[in-house]
């Protein structure tokens, strides 16, 4: 038995949906958290409710990036991949994201009923050059399972698993009852323990090898934290007092975490009947005077636009979450994308007067709503953050974050402001409604419309006065647009091809860079975490540059330009090309953009 050491290395578990692989998934990142180590994390979920087992499909699983230092991206290719027979594995294989030297580890338990699908797969195994261990789940253990009404393979995977990534098992089997603990009885929780000791015996015997990434001493406490996760606890912390939202994937367990959460901090969360309810609702509220929030994806996004308008014309503040998934329409629920952009900025009718926050990993998640309020505040327009079904679901560790408690938005400390590169905005902006009071003001009187008014609230369809309106509202998005600085800035000032990305995709874009510089390519990057508008001194840094370019999750060509490169186009007048516009539904990997950078540097 040799183990190899390895400062990084990325790895996955496919099951059939229902059956556990993201708990397995789960528990062994707790145990590598505990152990000391760096994770990053790509859930595979399927779209279909309960697809048929041993179907195409009901492909469920989860990917594993481990590392000796921290890591921003779920990486380039699979160095190992253990699947629950040969379906899962060969739709996995279609992908294309294992490395040539990919071991795969395939339980052969289904291989008698089904020869010749699995000696296909096998076959197409070999004919890529990986490496197959096959091997069945001992009798002892299929006992077990069949006790537990066909659960606990994937604790058995655990076992082969933990025993790879010379993990101990008793800090894997502590993951298991702290995780596990409170659902099951003492005599199951037992019979899971043995599965799982079970699957490490049969991978020492099956599998001679094992791979080491070491510890990292950490001089301060770690969390384990999901987007979403931190989203929901930044919403808490900015002093927002009301989630209203209708379930979507994926930012439903947004609405699953603060309904468990929120009531401890005076909050509450409004599960409307429909789309239209929540984002009405939460306008209300905030006309109330109770900051509020409404989460959605792109199909709710759609419908939320005509009071997404409203808010713009009433000067209401709201706050909207938008986690994409990859569209149109239905689209791919379970999948991520970067194509909402175009219906946030000028989704409803008439005049776009927004702001768009990105959140490109999960401390951006906690302090977005802490910016997205002070924003939507001080300027009583829609403010978006705009996250994605990866950056929703994919776990990363980091330090604990320092909690503010904001009460005022003017309390907003500048360590947020310079994380979205804004300085403060004035602190007098004028509205279009300056002759009415604040609601709830004793004598006062405000009166709440879509229809232009003048500046004492009357509805007046003159011409001068709703040029003054648009004028107003758009010196409000203006004051924005003054306030931001530079953008976060990946490699050299100056070079041959500046790389601009948004959101996800960052993590991803920062490692490209650096690869790029190890390879003495002169290639900068740039992320923009303040979508709209963008800041005044784009121009300049575009003119420092031979070439400017995008990287997205999102559909474009020669003749289509993916959205950001859209929107910078429009706003610069520089000839902004989409280098990377996938519409996969899968992560950009830093490869990808290494070998298109080098691409454009051959034209």
């Amino acid at each position: 038995m040799s183990v190899e050491k390895r400062s990084v290395t990325r790895f996955e578990l496919l099951m059939d949906a229902g059956f556990g692989a993201q708990k397995a998934g789960d528990i062994l990142l707790g145990a590598f958290v505990a152990m000391g180590k760096y994770v990053y994390v790509d859930p595979m979920i399927p779209a279909e409710i309960s697809p048929p087992a041993r179907s195409r499909p009901a492909l469920s699983g989860v990917i594993i990036r481990l590392a000796d230092f921290d890591v921003t991206n779920i990486g380039n290719d699979t160095d190992l991949i253990l699947a629950s027979h040969e379906i899962v594995l060969d739709r996995r294989l279609e992908d294309r994201e294992y490395n040539p030297k990919c071991v795969v580890l395939l339980d052969m338990g289904d291989s008698k009923d089904n020869a010749d699908s699995y000696e296909a797969v096998l076959k197409h195994c070999t004919q890529e050059g990986l490496s197959v261990i096959p091997f069945e789940v001992d009798e002892a253990s299929k006992t077990i399972v069949k006790e537990l009404g066909g659960k606990g393979q994937n604790i058995h995977y655990l076992g082969i698993l933990s025993y790879i990534y010379n993990v101990d098992g008793k800090v894997v089997e502590k993951e298991i009852q702290k995780t596990l603990g409170k659902k099951l009885k003492p005599e199951i929780m037992e019979k899971n323990l043995v599965l799982f000791r079970n699957g490490y015996q049969l991978a020492k015997e099956r599998v001679f090898f094992q791979i080491q990434v070491d510890n990292t001493a950490h001089d301060e406490e770690k969390i384990l934290i999901d987007g979403n996760t931190s989203l929901s606890m930044g919403i808490i912390d900015a002093g927002i007092k009301l989630y209203s939202g209708y379930p979507i994937t994926p930012a439903s367990s947004m609405m699953h975490t603060l309904a468990k959460e929120f009531p401890s901090y005076g909050g509450m969360v409004h599960q409307a009947e429909d789309e239209i309810a929540a984002i009405g609702t939460a306008i209300g509220a905030y006309y109330g005077g109770v900051p509020a929030v409404t989460c959605t994806s792109g199909p709710g996004l759609s419908l939320k636009q005509e009071f997404i308008g409203f808010s713009q014309a009433a000067e209401i503040p709201i706050i909207i979450i938008d986690a994409q998934r990859a569209g149109p329409s239905t689209g791919m629920p379970t999948k991520t994308e970067q194509s909402d952009l175009p219906a946030v900025i000028f989704g409803s009718h008439g005049d776009y007067t927004k702001i768009v926050i990105s959140v490109s990993n999960v401390i951006d998640c906690f302090y977005a709503p802490h910016m997205a309020r002070y924003l939507a505040e001080k300027l009583r327009l829609p403010v978006f953050i705009m996250s994605d079904f990866q950056t929703a679901n994919s776990y990363k560790v980091i330090s604990k974050l320092k909690v503010l408690q904001m009460n005022d938005v003017e309390e907003i400390p500048d360590f947020v402001l310079e994380r979205f590169h804004i300085n403060r905005l004035p602190k007098d902006i004028e509205m279009v409604r300056t002759l009415q009071a604040p609601p709830g003001t004793e004598g006062g009187m405000r009166r709440v419309t879509g229809l232009n008014t003048d500046q004492g609230g009357k509805v007046n369809y003159s011409a001068g006065t709703n040029q003054h309106s648009h004028q107003i509202r758009n010196e409000k998005v203006h004051h924005v647009r003054r306030a931001l600085i530079k953008p976060e800035m990946f490699g050299p000032d100056t070079g041959d091809i500046l790389v601009v990305s948004w959101g996800s995709t960052r993590g991803a874009l920062e490692e490209a860079i650096s690869l790029c510089a190890k390879e003495g390519l002169k290639v900068g990057g740039m992320n923009l975490r303040i979508v709209y508008p963008l800041p005044l001194i784009l121009k300049e840094i575009f003119a420092k540059y031979k070439k400017i370019v995008t990287v997205e999750v999102a559909y474009g060509d020669n003749l289509k330009p993916s959205p950001l490169a859209l929107l910078l186009r429009a706003e610069t007048l520089v000839d902004v090309k989409s280098m990377i516009a996938q519409a996969t539904g899968r992560p950009i990997r830093p490869k990808s953009i290494v070998q298109m950078v080098k691409e454009v540097l051959s034209k």
